[in-house]
């Protein structure tokens, strides 16, 4: 079973190359252990947001580490591909959320755990039922079932499909 999962979005610039340079910078921790990436989906902005349309994936495995170095890991992602301190209500090069850790609810300033939309957004959790099949910590269903009844009813495309080998997509240029 999977420890963590975190959701990656991007809707600036070319979006397939940023999401994976921000898995490859997440990947190039030392503390971070096997993993499954997701198909990558499309799905429109919410909220106004700007930009392109989002493409999204979920990156989920084992990392060795404490929760809020792996949160830094991602912000630090995050900040290397070039978005900006402030994420609510912008387009953004790279969008990463962390989405689970192991069996820990929490609630601090900057981390909730789980992520407190998870079960309300539908390019979250259809990548998520990818790569996460047992019963998600905190909130009593697997993606899956909470696909079932999420009241997300906008459109997602598949992009591309989850690696079945290797790390990552392929990609054609």
């Amino acid at each position: 079973m999977p420890e963590f999962a975190i959701g990656m979005g991007c809707n600036l610039g070319d979006r397939t190359h940023n999401i994976l340079e921000g898995v490859r910078f997440l990947l190039s921790r030392s503390r971070m252990g096997i993993f499954k990436l997701s198909g990558l989906y499309e799905t429109q902005p919410l909220d106004n947001v700007g930009g392109e349309d989002f493409y999204n994936c979920v990156l989920a495995g084992v990392y060795y580490g404490p929760v809020l170095e792996l949160h830094k890991d991602c912000r630090e992602a995050e900040i290397f591909l070039g978005s900006s301190e402030r994420k609510k209500g912008t387009a953004r090069a790279l969008d990463i959320d962390l989405l689970l850790y192991k069996d820990i609810v929490m609630e601090e300033e900057n981390l909730i755990l789980p992520h407190p939309r998870l079960h309300l957004r539908k390019f979250v959790l259809v990548p998520l039922a990818e790569v996460w099949n047992d019963v998600l910590p905190g909130l009593g269903s697997t993606p899956a079932q909470l696909l079932e009844v999420c009241p997300d009813d906008s459109k997602i495309k598949k992009v591309f499909e989850m690696p079945e080998r290797g790390c990552f997509w392929e990609v054609s240029s």
